[in-house]
């Protein structure tokens, strides 16, 4: 075996890489003849074969992603011209993330064809295809071998990001417009103020003067009783036949919203009907809550070093979030309540009654596969399987709060490592990224629970990733919750920034 057949069989680990690099540069091509590896860097090989994980773990030990094979071939331009495997999609992405040139070109190269034109010429996967264009990797040529195709597939795959997007921004800047319509009609000063800001991250404009906003404007007369705004509102979307876009219980949703943040308002015996309060309340019932529990064996005052029973006093702030979370949004649209291994039916969309039961029922045990959790009970069942090319059910934004009080460890056999709830994160921004979602479709919250010193330096290790949309909240969520517990308005409020920080985009230094 070397590093070159290695790379090529996918059998490349750490290890194996670290010792071969005593005697190798990694990004030089193979002279070894009769393994079919000759002419070819390491990173070249795994790519062209199939192999994500080995040409991720070449991309971290410091490959050069555009590093020339022989007839000057990037890695990028091999996978496209002559890749093999089922994953090209996967792989072409990893390069791409990590700055492949998708326009590269040399002239010896089959008259100067790029990457784009080498999918176009031969394997002509539309995933592949609609990477690269996202990625800058469109020509004329690529444009004209496209038109050639006359695939209707390939057509849609060669668009730019922003033409996919236009339906969903048309959709979405109406929603947006009844919003703003329905927070006038609310007649209180504290929400038409948010107008302006609703959808913000989502880089979508809540302007007055927009065409949907305009058109409502002058077509719906201002109402009189609950009564004729609902049918107002009915009126409006039958007339212009956008029923299959503008579903009844998205409108339901909206309306229930505004009206319980006006109720909310006259509450004195919470901060959060304070109107600064009330506006963020809104933008944040915009989001899906799903709360992710640790219930590993060291939440057990028994089974740590601090002694500390961190199982008690995550049922108490799991209580307290969701009862913020819940608090304008209709009875029906709860929290998601999931834990790492823990499997209690009928989690979902759950009110304080249910969410009391649930966190009272879940005994700690078992290890922190906190990663590969995330993906099979969060990611696959709320993101994946509801928003792809087949179909588009995804109804709110995620909100992840995860709450952890060690570090990722599955034990014997497992695959959960050090580094799975990060890549796990960063494959679900990709997959935003590759089905034409903003990344502000999942925010991730991450805090620590208890006093464990693994547990602070990987979260501060993970912190200094600095990933997008993924907040690390400052300190460990009990010791402040113990600050704070005897002030109730006190400790209301710093749950409520504490959470809102994923929400309104500030990251906490």
């Amino acid at each position: 075996m070397s590093l070159y057949t290695d790379a090529a069989t996918g059998a490349l680990t750490n290890a194996t890489l670290d010792e071969y690099l005593k005697t190798h540069n990694i990004d030089e091509p193979s002279t070894e003849e009769g393994n079919s590896t000759i002419g070819l860097t390491p990173l070249a090989l795994a790519a062209r074969h199939g192999h994500a994980e080995v040409t991720r773990l070449l991309l971290e030990k410091g490959a050069q992603v555009d590093a020339l094979s022989s007839q000057r071939r990037t890695a990028l331009w091999i996978v496209t011209a002559r890749g093999q495997g089922d994953n090209r999609a996967e792989i072409v992405n990893i390069l791409l993330k990590h700055g492949a040139d998708a326009k590269y070109s040399d002239s010896s190269l089959q008259d100067g064809s790029t990457p784009l034109e080498n999918e176009l010429r031969q394997r002509k996967e539309p995933e592949v295809i609609q990477l690269l264009v996202q990625n800058g990797g469109k020509t004329e040529t690529a444009t004209k071998l496209a038109e050639k195709l006359g695939q209707p597939e390939i057509d849609d795959a060669m668009k730019s990001t922003r033409q996919r997007s236009n339906l969903r921004d048309a959709i979405v800047s109406l929603i947006t417009a009844i919003i703003m319509f329905i927070l006038a009609w609310a007649n209180s000063a504290a929400l038409t103020g948010i107008a302006n800001s609703v959808f913000k991250k989502f880089q979508i404009s809540g302007s007055k003067k927009s065409v949907w906003a305009r058109k409502i404007e002058a077509e719906i007369p201002k109402p009189k009783t609950k009564e004729e705004f609902k049918k107002s509102i009915g009126d409006f979307v039958a007339k212009h036949k956008l029923g299959k876009f503008f579903k009844n219980d998205s409108k339901q949703l909206l309306e229930k919203i505004t009206a319980k943040a006006v109720d909310l308002q006259n509450d004195d015996s919470t901060v959060l009907g304070q109107p600064a309060n009330t506006e963020n309340l809104v933008k944040f019932a915009l989001y899906q809550p799903v709360i992710y529990c640790d219930d590993s064996g060291s939440m057990d005052p028994q089974n740590n070093n601090q002694h500390e029973d961190r199982m008690a006093d995550q049922r108490d702030l799991v209580r307290r979030i969701s009862s913020i979370c819940t608090k304008i949004v209709p009875d029906d649209l709860g929290v998601h309540l999931r834990f790492i291994n823990s499997a209690p039916a009928n989690a979902n969309d759950l009110g304080m009654v249910d969410i009391k039961r649930i966190m009272d029922q879940v005994k700690p045990s078992g290890c922190t596969e906190i990663g590969i959790r995330l993906r099979e009970r969060i990611l696959k069942p709320l993101l994946y399987s509801q928003y792809n090319e087949k179909v588009k059910n995804m109804k709110r934004p995620l909100f992840i709060s995860i709450i952890t009080d060690g570090i990722p460890y599955g034990g014997n056999g497992s695959a959960e490592k050090r580094n799975t709830l990060k890549d796990e994160i960063i494959k679900c921004q990709n997959y935003l990224l590759e089905n034409g979602l903003p990344l502000r479709a999942v925010v991730f919250q991450i805090s620590q629970i208890g006093s464990d010193p693994d547990s602070k330096d990987f979260l501060q290790k993970l912190k200094d990733e600095n990933l997008e949309n993924v907040y690390i909240t400052a300190q460990s969520l009990d010791s402040k919750f113990h600050e704070l517990r005897q002030n109730e308005k006190e400790l209301e409020a710093w749950l409520f920034q504490t959470l809102l920080e994923p929400i309104l985009g500030t990251k906490a230094d």
